[in-house]
This record gives structure tokens, sequence and C-alpha cells, in this order.
């Protein structure tokens, strides 16, 4: 490309540029010029509460159809899915500057989020994030500290994270069962190369909102993990469906300690707990394909 050619390129995005923040200028004044000063039939610290403290998002959104005074009191753009792939903000195929506007954001259905790589996307959002009700919360590849996972999961009924690493302030890694205790509303959970210690099974089984699941699935698993403290808690359980999937690194011993319990579970004629489905590097397709069977009918 010639030098005049270049140019003209620039120029011509220089005047895109020009001409697109004079027409969110334009759109910014029109919409304050036609607000009024309302003379509400209730006090206007009453109002002004209601303006601050909206309910839920429906709400809040007929609030602001009726009255521009609800907006320019408590500024919110209502987003239902925030999905990032590679870090790039976008919804509903839209991309989103969420540092750009001087508002709050509230996000309603679902966060689909991945990184390509350890680091850390929600570093733009957590400032500008009024509520998050999401029902939906899939992350991948990505780091997030446990103060801002703290602000999007706890609505969540389906979780799934793959390849994420959760930090306390301090820098180390939040454990699994830690990252339950805040996950309250939680029924359907898949967690990828999960961090567990020698105390997860256990400190898992003590949280009400864990004995809730429909569905538990931890892949990658490593045998740091309490088999035999979840053998106990399984025998018990009426109502989750648990999967295990166990990293090709597990020890010969760890190996053998599983193959028993499946073979346990292979075994029993009548069951009066939800047996679990289990893989390990080493087990053989056809007890597999058993306990397969078994899992998905009980």
């Amino acid at each position: 490309m010639d030098s005049s050619v270049s140019q003209r390129v620039l120029s011509s995005n220089r005047k895109r540029k020009a001409e697109d923040s004079i027409m969110v200028i334009s759109k910014r004044a029109r919409f304050y010029a036609t607000y009024h000063r309302q003379n509400f039939s209730m006090p206007d610290s009453v109002i002004f509460y209601v303006a601050k403290n909206p309910k839920t998002a429906e709400l809040y959104l007929k609030m602001v159809k009726t009255c521009k005074y609800f907006f320019i009191k408590n500024p919110i753009i209502i987003i239902s899915n925030l999905d990032a792939d590679g870090g790039e903000w976008r919804s509903d195929d839209v991309p989103l500057n969420l540092t750009k506007y001087n508002c709050k954001y509230w996000i309603t259905d679902g966060i689909y989020a991945s990184a390509r790589g350890l680091v850390n996307i929600f570093l733009s959002i957590i400032p500008k994030l009024y509520q998050c009700d999401a029902e939906s919360l899939w992350l991948s590849d990505q780091i997030i500290s446990f103060n801002d996972l703290s602000l999007i999961i706890s609505s969540a009924e389906e979780i799934r994270f793959t390849n994420v690493i959760v930090k306390h302030a301090d820098s180390s890694d939040v454990p699994l069962e830690d990252i339950f205790a805040i996950a309250v509303n939680a029924k359907r959970v898949t967690v990828y190369y999960p961090t567990v210690t020698s105390k997860t099974m256990k400190k898992l089984s003590e949280l009400p909102n864990f004995k809730k699941l429909d569905k538990f699935t931890l892949r990658n698993l490593s045998e740091v993990f309490d088999i035999d403290e979840f053998c106990g808690y399984m025998k018990k359980n009426q109502h989750t469906k648990f999967y295990l999937n166990f990293d090709k690194q597990t020890s010969e011993g760890y190996m053998s300690r599983l193959e028993t319990i499946v073979d346990e579970i292979l075994e029993t004629k009548h069951f009066n707990y939800k047996p679990p489905l289990i893989y390990f590097t080493g087990l053989h397709f056809q007890k597999y394909e058993k306990l397969y069977r078994i899992h998905f009918t009980h």
C-alpha cells in the first residue's frame, strides 16, 4: 500500500471515530435535554430511595421507561448474557466496552467467559458491577480473585470451570470447598482441574448447599482427593449424581483402590444410594460401560 493510500485510510478512520464520538455525545445530549424535574406524589426522599434501590432488573427497566429521573439518579445498563472469548466482552454478539460509559451493569442471565490464558478479565467489570443475578456461570482459562468471584457466583445454578484458578488476597489458591461455600444456589457443577486438599471432601460434605446438588462432576482430579471420605458420603447420598474423572498421573495404589470401589458398585444388586460414575486410566472399558448404565438408571 503506497503512502497516499495509507494517508487516506488513516484519515477515513479518524473521521469515522470522530463521527461516532459526536453521535454518542449527540444522543446523550438529546437524552438529557428532554429530562425535566418531576413532581411526584410521594416525598422526594422516598422516590430517591426507590431510584437507588430497585429490587429487580425487570422493575428497574419499568421505572426508567416510565421516567428518565430513575436512570439519571441511578444509571444502570441491564445485560442478559455477558460473553468473553479471548478477553473481549460481548453481549448478544455486540462488542462491549465496559469502561466507556459512566454507569453500572446488572447481569441477569449468564456469564460465559474465556480468557484464553491465565489472566483476570474481570478487572474491568467488578468496579462497575451493580448486581449479578446470573443463573449460569461458565469460566475457562483464567485467574480470578476470590473476592471478585464472590460477587458473581452466589446466584448461579449451573457452574462450569475449566482451568480456572481462584486466588485469595495473599495469592494462595482457593480450594474447591471454599468456592462451594459461596455458591449457595448451585445445582449443577462441573470443574476441570479442581484445587483440592486431603480435607476437601470432608469439608464439602459439611456444607448444606452441597447436599442439594443435582449433579457434580470433577475432571482431571488429583489423588490428593480423599476417596474413602467420598465413599462414606456416597453410600448415604440420595440426591446428587457424581462423576469423578481422575488425572492420568494417578498412582497404581490409588487406581487399585478406585477399582475396588468400582467392583463393589458393580456387584451391588440393590442400591439405597446414588451410584457414582468413576473413570481412571486403566479401568477396563466393559467395567466402565456397566458402571455407566448403572449410574444413569438409578
